[in-house]
């Protein structure tokens, strides 16, 4: 929409049509551009009548201040309820542009037809134009600068058709545009607030017959649907982010499926890999074989698949690292992996998390399969941010290489060492006498719990992954005892003590808790705590304090004030619990299981 100054005229369209002059083929035509100033408005939403449009700007919109000569350029309300007087505007944005207003005229379309290049009488067949073809044919035979009749395409065909009685005109040149770029605020809905009901049938009417009906109710208001001042804002958020979005360069789209959705292909999928299932905990049923049989497939060594195929009759379920522990030979990771697909199914959580079960097993149904069930710990913290190391050098120090270890027996807990190649255990794996205690003694589920502890309690299971824990990061930390040191060592973590801790948690419960972790560690934190005791402040001043038994003694020997004493003890019994530099929950982490973590190779 364009307002113009002098004669009233309103027009929309920056479309310059390559006019042709027959009897001068040599040379375009030219047009004066008359000296006058325009302002365009870029209404943000489609025009289809042009007298809602003008509505939406407000009750007196005032346009003569777009074209006033101020120093600073004015701004246009605009409302998109306009009918609704709660309702909050936008507010448009002054851009300089330099643009052409043109006014074409073309000649209306009557509807009769005749052979395209003949000299033929026009014919008009009106039997065979039925209701809505006709009311489609007087929608398209008008051009016009509102709804939406303006196509620059049909412009031109109008144009080629009437080479000689189409008529252009510059109007003048758009110096100034105003734009409605912003954001929206939100919008309070007051449609069906029985306040504001009331309000608008006996105040705005200003009819005093209905004031006088005007009443409040009286009481607290306790219902849920409480009516509350709105704020003047519901967002300060102006501007749209430009999120830049695009398609992924690798998904192509292959036309439409069978039921007409559009089906779209990743080229750089990794096919190769796709032969195993990585199913959900509470997916059923198990899968019983492998997806498919071809392509890589049919590449893997038979040496190597007889084994992996005897190591499952030994044993239904595996861990990654126990399985390929049994592997004899050299392979490469690419046919580790797909030979692991075939062997086996994985869980993507649960207590049988990121195990390889043998295909047509399911050990949700059977209790005896409680002993294959898995234990994942995180026992590196993540350092990104803390240090000045990239994240990338981090994240390479974090991720494991899928080669084979050399330990065969890496997969084994004992209690006393572990391999850092890996992150999850197997109950059947754990070979420490205490942890074989608590795990025999444990008493069994009638139904397995497929979201957390499986076949076991779920106390005794947050039990199994604590005890576990502590023990690891006393092995770290060097300071594991003995059952047979007398007498026990000061900041050293026993057994008996993890034993008499895990006492104080019941066994067959079913509510969610987790058992304390920085209490199973208590030793240790004491140890830290001595270690880190700093030293009482000394006090410089002009005037050094001494503090004696009999109290405070000045520089000079006299009497001095007897609450130093008791600043200086104070400050020194409080300095392990106010240290800085304790750091306690950096050391122990606050998880005792990474839930987040999917597959134990990533």
């Amino acid at each position: 929409m364009s307002h113009r100054q002098g004669d009233r005229a309103y027009d929309r369209g920056e479309v310059r049509p390559q006019v042709s002059n027959i009897s001068a083929a040599t040379s375009a035509p030219t047009f004066e551009v008359p000296n006058r100033k325009i302002v365009a408005v870029d209404h943000p939403c489609i025009l289809l009548n042009l007298e809602n449009g003008l509505r939406s700007f407000g009750p007196k919109p005032n346009f003569q201040k777009l074209v006033d000569d101020v120093q600073e350029p004015q701004a246009l309300p605009l409302w998109f309820r306009p009918d609704n007087p709660a309702s909050k505007p936008i507010v448009s944005h002054h851009a300089a542009t330099n643009n052409i207003l043109l006014k074409i005229t073309v000649p209306r379309r009557t509807g009769r037809k005749r052979k395209r290049g003949s000299d033929e009488p026009f014919s008009t067949d009106c039997n065979a134009l039925d209701a809505s073809t006709s009311t489609m044919a007087s929608e398209t035979s008008t051009v016009g600068s509102v709804a939406r009749r303006d196509s620059p395409r049909t412009i031109l065909r109008r144009v080629r058709d009437n080479p000689d009685q189409y008529q252009a005109e510059a109007v003048g040149m758009i110096r100034d545009s105003h734009r409605y770029r912003g954001l929206a605020d939100f919008q309070f809905a007051n449609t069906n607030t029985p306040f504001l009901k009331n309000v608008a049938e006996h105040l705005l009417p200003l009819n005093f017959s209905k004031l006088r009906q005007f009443k409040l109710e009286e009481g607290v208001a306790t219902n849920l649907d409480l009516e509350i001042i709105p704020p003047p804002h519901f967002t300060d958020k102006v501007i749209g982010f430009n999120y830049n979005y695009e398609q992924n360069p690798g998904i192509i789209d292959q036309g439409l499926d069978e039921e007409g959705e559009t089906r779209l292909i990743n080229r750089q999928g990794r096919n190769k890999f796709s032969y195993g299932h990585f199913i959900h905990h509470d997916a059923f049923p198990a899968p019983d074989r492998p997806t498919r049989m071809d392509g890589e497939a049919q590449r893997i060594p038979e040496s190597l698949m007889q084994q992996l195929h005897d190591a499952m009759e030994k044993r239904p379920i595996w861990t990654r690292r126990a399985i390929v522990n049994q592997v004899r030979g050299n392979y490469t990771e690419s046919v580790l992996k797909v030979a692991l697909q075939l062997t086996g199914y994985q869980f993507r959580g649960g207590p049988f998390r990121d195990a390889i079960v043998k295909y047509g097993v399911d050990p949700r149904h059977d209790p005896k399969y409680r002993q294959y069930q898995t234990l994942s710990f995180k026992l590196a913290k993540n350092l990104v941010g803390s240090t000045k190391v990239p994240w990338q050098t981090i994240r390479r120090g974090q991720v494991k290489s899928y080669t084979k270890n050399d330990d065969p027996t890496s997969h084994i807990w004992d209690g006393e060492s572990y391999s850092t190649d890996g992150k999850l255990w197997q109950i059947c794996d754990i070979t420490d006498p205490f942890m074989m205690e608590i795990i025999a003694n444990a008493p069994v589920r009638s139904e397995c719990d497929l979201s957390e502890s499986g076949w076991f309690q779920r106390g005794t299971w947050q039990k199994i992954k604590a005890a576990m824990k502590a023990k690891m990061i006393a092995i770290t930390k060097d300071r594991l005892g003995s059952e047979g040191d007398d007498p026990p060592k000061k900041g050293y973590i026993y057994n008996s003590f993890i034993a008499n801790r895990l006492a104080l948690y019941p066994d067959e419960s079913d509510k969610p808790f987790t058992v304390s972790l920085e209490g199973l560690l208590r030793p240790l934190q004491d140890l830290e705590n001595v270690r880190k005791r700093r030293r009482p402040p000394v006090l410089r001043d002009r005037a050094t304090v001494t503090a004696t038994s009999e109290g405070s003694v000045g520089p000079e020997g006299e009497e001095g004030d007897e609450s130093a004493h008791w600043f200086l003890e104070r400050n020194n019994d409080d300095a392990e619990a106010f240290s800085p530099d304790r750091g306690w929950d950096q050391m122990v982490g606050s998880d005792v299981e990474d839930d987040d973590a999917i597959g134990e190779e990533d």
